[in-house]
């Protein structure tokens, strides 16, 4: 929250040359034996100070509301509109790290909880343009109104992956499925995302690490809310499934007919692919690039 602004500045109703004893002279009437102030310009020094004084407290207000409400747009994501909401606590690892897990337990997670696909969204063209989005590949099956984005969060996820299957294949000596260039981008990607976001949470060191906490561990920290970049990205959904990992032989379209059952663009991918009324997607089960 940025603070409201504090004026703490001194004005001055006069100049230097205006503060004068001749100001502040009284003026006597011979036909009046006593004194008078003159009450026309007393009144207008009065009159000015209200009026500063209004001004000032105005500028005040408008300027914090200001900050404040600049403040409140800049810590919102520019295209799903999310804000640090949520409650989150910093552990060093996590189920995804466990020490407690069997090797296959942890493959099983990489494999299939990491929500990667989801991140390639059709957007109306409309939508991209009002939110000055470059042009980008036209979605195959409504050409003419949707275009295929990636949203860079879960980017960042589908690299991750990538580097955790290629240490598992090397740790089992199994042959690299993703390509050195390929990991080399992902590593990059990771580089590049840690600095432009530049967190700057400040991890605490423990004081006795015989209790087994490492820095950071328990330490609250607010994040934005993922469900919620989710239910953005699900209001997208390009029925998009990455099957038949690394190959190059697979057409994309093949991997464009995972729709929903009730999807509009359901009859057309029938038709283009030739299947029957009757065909649906299949559910996705079983293991995908990790052997769990």
């Amino acid at each position: 929250m940025v603070p409201s602004l504090k004026m703490n500045q001194d004005y001055r109703l006069l100049t230097s040359g205006e503060d004068t004893e001749d100001n502040l002279r009284v003026s006597v009437d011979t036909n009046d034996l006593h004194p008078r102030l003159p009450t026309q310009r007393y009144t207008l020094i009065r009159s000015m100070k209200l009026v500063t004084m209004v001004l000032v407290l105005s500028a005040g207000f408008v300027a914090g509301y200001w900050m404040r409400s600049y403040g409140s747009m800049e810590s919102s994501s520019p295209y799903a509109k999310l804000e640090f909401t949520k409650h989150d606590i910093l552990w060093w690892n996590t189920e995804y790290s466990s020490n407690n897990a069997s090797i296959p337990e942890l493959n099983k997670l990489w494999d299939t909880q990491i929500p990667w696909e989801s991140g390639i969204i059709a957007l109306e063209n409309e939508e991209a343009r009002r939110l000055g989005l470059p042009d980008s590949q036209p979605f195959p099956w409504d050409s003419s109104k949707k275009s295929i984005y990636i949203v860079n969060a879960h980017h960042i996820l589908h690299c991750v992956r990538n580097l955790y299957i290629s240490i598992q294949q090397y740790r089992t000596n199994t042959p690299q499925t993703i390509d050195h260039p390929h990991i080399l981008h992902c590593l990059d990607s990771l580089r590049v995302e840690t600095m432009c976001n530049a967190d700057d949470t400040l991890r605490y060191v423990p004081l006795n690490s015989m209790n087994g906490f490492r820095p950071g561990d328990g330490q609250d920290r607010t994040c934005r809310e993922w469900s919620k970049l989710q239910q953005f990205v699900e209001r997208h959904d390009p029925c998009y499934r990455y099957v038949m990992p690394g190959s190059h032989e697979i057409s994309n379209l093949e991997r464009f007919k995972f729709c929903p059952t009730n999807s509009e663009y359901l009859p057309k991918i029938r038709k283009y692919f030739g299947y029957t009324e009757e065909w649906v997607p299949e559910a996705r089960e079983g293991r995908r690039e990790l052997d769990w």
